[in-house]
């Protein structure tokens, strides 16, 4: 049977001190997928509007991820993931599911624009819904409260502009410098870039001291760095979380 490339997301799952993440969770349904052999993406987070009207844990985003299915697995997949959810979500949160095929989307670019919108406006779940389903877009509330389903297809548009969003998870080195190529050979980022778009110069020492984090720049895992006097420094957390 053929394999469809197909987008996963979910928000609103925990409260404060629960003892699990959105992230932590959207991380158990890609391990369950990858338990199965089936092809996965890493975890992206998208930030989205904080806003006090917003009901939202501490930072108001979204997790998501791809994987390829074909038509049973996808069905299986959506009966374990409810399942999951409905499991480990907070007693107090309104959890969604948004399962998305690529090859369903009618314009891309709409779908993308909702995603967008979601970053500075304030969105409803009505809005949500029609979206989904002009480009036949499985979306699912697990309470009666749906709050969740906006930030559950945003992460899903946003993945899917390819120019949103940061890698779930961080590279620790341990050590106060590393070289370029240490970084390479890490292979974990696709690319090295100044945070203005540029190539880094290979013989500058990189801090490492503190954590790397990549951000999801044309469809790949991009660590960004700033310059400073003769050696390049990685983006705060507080810059990260622009993306």
């Amino acid at each position: 049977m053929q394999r469809s490339q197909t987008y996963i997301a979910i928000d609103d799952t925990d409260e404060i001190a629960y003892f699990t993440s959105t992230g932590e969770i959207c991380e158990e349904l890609r391990a369950h997928l990858d338990a199965k052999n089936i092809k996965t993406t890493p975890v992206t987070r998208h930030q989205l509007l904080l806003d006090h009207r917003v009901p939202y844990t501490s930072h108001n985003s979204s997790m998501c991820f791809s994987a390829e299915f074909n038509p049973v697995e996808l069905e299986e997949f959506k009966v374990y993931a409810i399942a999951h959810l409905t499991k480990q979500s907070a007693p107090s949160s309104a959890p969604a599911l948004c399962i998305c095929q690529y090859k369903d989307i009618v314009s891309k670019e709409d779908l993308i624009e909702y995603g967008v919108k979601t970053k500075n406006t304030l969105m409803t779940p009505h809005q949500a819904y029609i979206t989904a389903q002009k480009h036949k877009i499985f979306l699912l509330s697990l309470k009666e409260n749906d709050q969740g389903v906006v930030g559950a297809l945003a992460g899903v548009a946003l993945r899917i502009s390819g120019n949103d969003g940061a890698m779930k998870g961080r590279i620790d080195i341990g050590q106060e410098f590393s070289t370029y190529d240490d970084i390479e050979a890490l292979e974990h980022f696709d690319e090295i870039l100044l945070i203005n778009g540029k190539k880094v110069n290979p013989s500058y020492p990189i801090y490492t001291k503190e954590f790397l984090k990549g951000v999801c720049i044309d469809h790949k895992c991009v660590l960004l760095l700033e310059e400073e006097n003769n050696f390049y420094k990685p983006l705060s957390r507080k810059q990260i979380l622009e993306y």
